[in-house]
C-alpha cells in the first residue's frame, strides 16, 4: 500500500500504520488527533495530511526523513519546531493556528511553499535560509509595518506573496508598494502582476 486516506473519522491516535512501510501518503485529516506519533516504520512517507486535528505541537518527525509534504493547518500549533531533520521538505502548511514566530527553518532549506496564513505572525524574520521559496502565504496575520516587507528583498525565487488582510493591506498604494519593494513578484495575493 502506497496511499492511505483516513479523512473525517473520529480517530484519535495514529497507531497501527508502522508496518506500512511503503506508505508514501497518510492522509489523516478532519480528526480527533493530539499528537504526531507512531509514525515509526514510514519510511518512505513522503506526504503528511493532519489538518484539522488538535495537535499542540510538532515532535516525532523525524523517522520520516524524505517527507517533502507536511500539512497541519487548522490545529493547536503555536511554534514552529521539531523539523529539523526534514531537510527534503518542499511545502510546508502550518495555516489557521497560533503561531507569533517564524522560526526553526533554517534546515528546512528545500521548502518552496510556505503557508503561515490565518495565524500571529507580526514580523518577516528568519527566512534568508530558504532561497528556493516561491510562494508565502502570510495573509490574515498582523503584519503591519512595510520595513518587514524588506526581509524578503533577498529571496531571488520569490513570486508569489499573500499579505492580504494584514495591517499593512490598508495603505492605498499596497500593491505598487510591494512590487516596488519585491520586483521579482509575479503574483500578489489572487491577481497576477502586469
Amino acid at each position: 500500500m502506497k496511499k492511505l486516506y483516513l479523512v473525517s473519522n473520529k480517530i484519535t491516535k495514529i497507531e497501527n500504520v508502522s508496518h506500512l512501510e511503503n506508505l508514501q501518503l497518510l492522509e489523516l485529516g478532519d480528526n480527533r488527533i493530539r499528537t504526531v506519533e507512531g509514525l515509526d516504520g514510514l519510511s518512505e512517507l513522503k506526504e503528511l495530511y493532519l489538518g484539522k486535528n488538535k495537535i499542540t505541537h510538532l515532535k516525532n518527525l523525524d523517522c520520516v526523513p524524505d517527507l517533502r509534504i507536511l500539512s497541519i493547518q487548522s490545529n493547536r500549533i503555536i511554534k514552529i519546531e521539531g523539523l529539523e531533520q526534514l531537510i527534503k521538505l518542499d511545502q510546508l502548511y502550518l495555516s489557521h493556528n497560533g503561531i507569533e514566530h517564524i522560526e526553526n527553518l533554517e534546515t528546512n532549506t528545500a521548502i518552496t511553499t510556505l503557508d503561515l496564513a490565518g495565524n500571529r505572525v507580526e514580523e518577516i524574520k528568519n527566512l534568508d535560509e530558504l532561497e528556493l521559496l516561491e510562494d508565502l502565504w502570510l495573509n490574515d496575520n498582523k503584519i503591519g509595518d512595510w520595513s518587514q516587507i524588506n526581509r524578503l528583498a533577498s529571496l531571488k525565487n520569490l513570486g508569489t506573496v499573500y499579505l492580504e488582510r494584514n495591517p499593512l493591506q490598508k495603505s492605498a498604494d499596497y500593491r505598487r508598494k510591494l512590487k516596488l519593494a519585491l520586483p521579482q513578484l509575479t503574483q500578489i495575493d489572487a491577481t497576477l502582476c502586469r
